[in-house]
């Protein structure tokens, strides 16, 4: 005989109504906190202050938790009739409260107000420094003191971050400053600087991380002190990144304004000759055109690279030359002639680049059969690529041109710094 068993009673069981064992939701502290802050905010904006008296009497009327809860509600834009009374109101509060000191560390690191808000965070900390560093080591209260001294607040963190043991940001969360406050990114400004290459080398991830959510002016700054500091093919990444937002100062003038000169110039001149390397790279890293190319680069002011990378556009400040990879002549133009009829062109590529980084769309190439125009070009400005080449372009160059064109000569004027080997990633 077969048994085949089935549990009866708990399948009933599990069928039965019953009330749950847990009536109550688990509170999320977090959800609790910004909903009081919201509740807060509502009745801040509600209200209507015409003097001080009236504010801080609404103020006095709030609940202990709402007035620790207040300085968030800070803000440089409101009138300076109710920033003076939320001040006072501040310092009223920093006597009762010695939760206040860790609220305006928050509010100040928000707001970057090393002013008036600097000030109350200052009193705080006095007022109760007894039993705030009773919660701190020795080492890090002396720190607070200092901090709270120093007549450069951002200044002070920069210097102990940047010479600390423990790293940038493990250094800056003994002050509770962490990345998501605004004055997180003017300490890291500050750092760098300060900073030497290995610092660059070694937070390649964390300037790469801050160099893309910054402000333009930020990143301008950021890259005049990358590129002032260090050899750029040390770090080749972030020298790219660079190039990737704010190309080169020829290209985009103005997202160069707050670059120094010779920063601006060295930067250029490494990046033209990376796309040069690159582009004859792709049939040898010691290519003949290369090499030759490569002596000119003190005068070479932007490189296009075009028609599937074969085609490579120079612009020099006389002339510009259409160089080609593999079979083909190269063309002489003009720099007026050339801006004139070909420039159009490549400046609608340049912005489907941009356009179309981060698209599956691709944007349209330029062909070299468009800029092989015989009768725009400057006398004999069509060169072949026949044996001993290189001595026939020397002479044209030097001839037509008045260009120098000898490569110890030409590497003796090169004022560029050393920017280490090229194959350094």
């Amino acid at each position: 005989m077969r048994y085949e068993y089935k549990p009866a009673l708990l399948q009933g069981w599990l069928r039965e109504k019953r009330q749950p064992l847990l009536e109550k939701k688990i509170e999320n502290s977090n959800e609790k906190y910004r909903g009081l802050l919201e509740q807060l905010k509502e009745k801040f904006q509600s209200a209507s202050f015409q003097s001080e008296v009236e504010f801080i009497g609404w103020a006095n009327k709030l609940t202990r938790r709402e007035r620790l809860l207040l300085p968030n509600l800070y803000n440089e834009k409101l009138p300076e009739i109710i920033k003076k009374s939320m001040i006072q109101v501040f310092l009223q509060t920093a006597k009762s409260e010695h939760r206040l000191f860790r609220v305006m560390v928050d509010v100040v690191y928000q707001t970057c107000n090393l002013d008036e808000l600097w000030k109350v965070l200052k009193y705080s900390y006095a007022y109760h420094k007894e039993k705030l560093e009773k919660r701190m080591e020795e080492k890090q209260s002396k720190k607070w003191r200092q901090f709270l001294l120093s007549k450069d607040p951002i200044l002070y963190l920069a210097t102990e971050a940047y010479g600390s043991e423990k790293g940038i940001l493990e250094e800056l969360e003994t002050f509770y400053l962490k990345k998501n406050f605004p004055l997180f990114k003017l300490v890291l400004m500050e750092i760098f600087h300060l900073a030497d290459e290995n610092f660059f080398i070694r937070e390649q991830a964390l300037y790469q991380e801050i160099f893309i959510s910054a402000t333009s002016e930020e990143q301008q700054k950021m890259a005049h002190q990358l590129i002032n500091k260090c050899k750029l093919n040390h770090v080749k990444p972030l020298g790219k990144l660079i190039f990737e937002k704010l190309k080169t100062y020829r290209r985009k003038p103005m997202l160069w304004r707050y670059v120094g000169e010779e920063e601006k110039r060295r930067f250029a001149q490494w990046i033209l000759k990376l796309e040069m390397r690159d582009f004859f790279g792709n049939v040898n890293r010691n290519h003949e055109r290369f090499r030759y190319w490569e002596k000119f680069i003190s005068k070479l002011e932007d490189v296009v690279v075009t028609d599937e990378r074969s085609t490579m556009i120079m612009y020099f400040p006389d002339v510009v030359i259409v160089e080609v990879l593999g079979t083909g002549a190269v063309y002489i133009y003009d720099a007026a002639v050339f801006q004139k009829h070909f420039q159009s062109k490549i400046d609608q590529m340049l912005m489907e680049r941009e356009k179309y980084s981060n698209s599956w769309m691709k944007p349209r190439e330029v062909k070299r059969t468009q800029f092989m125009d015989i009768n725009l070009i400057l006398p004999e400005g069509r060169l072949v690529h026949h044996k001993g080449w290189q001595y026939k372009f020397d002479a044209w160059l030097r001839r037509e041109l008045g260009w120098e064109v000898r490569r110890d000569v030409l590497l003796q004027k090169e004022t560029e710094r050393d920017e280490g080997d090229f194959d350094t990633d």
